[in-house]
């Protein structure tokens, strides 16, 4: 029996400026990303393109322990930060 497999395990969360809000709350765009690596080059383009809030954190998993998240306020450190 095959079982799903997630093939994205990050994503970045950015909030949508006013005029491309649906009517909702909080409006956001969500992408995924199979590397940390790939996820923190796309939270970096959009920290310099815009000052929406960003948020990133990872996939729930079979190969990760536990889920992470990174909010606005650790973003730039988490960015900066080496693989491990």
């Amino acid at each position: 029996m095959a079982r799903y497999a997630v093939k994205n395990h990050w994503f970045v969360s950015v909030e949508l400026p006013k005029q491309g809000r649906t009517g909702h709350t909080f409006a956001r765009r969500t992408k995924s990303f199979p590397t940390e690596t790939e996820a923190k080059q796309f939270a970096r383009e959009e920290m310099l393109s815009n000052k929406y809030r960003i948020v990133a954190g990872t996939l729930l998993s079979a190969h990760q322990p536990a889920r992470r998240f990174i909010s606005g306020s650790q973003l730039n450190r988490w960015i900066e930060e080496e693989e491990s």
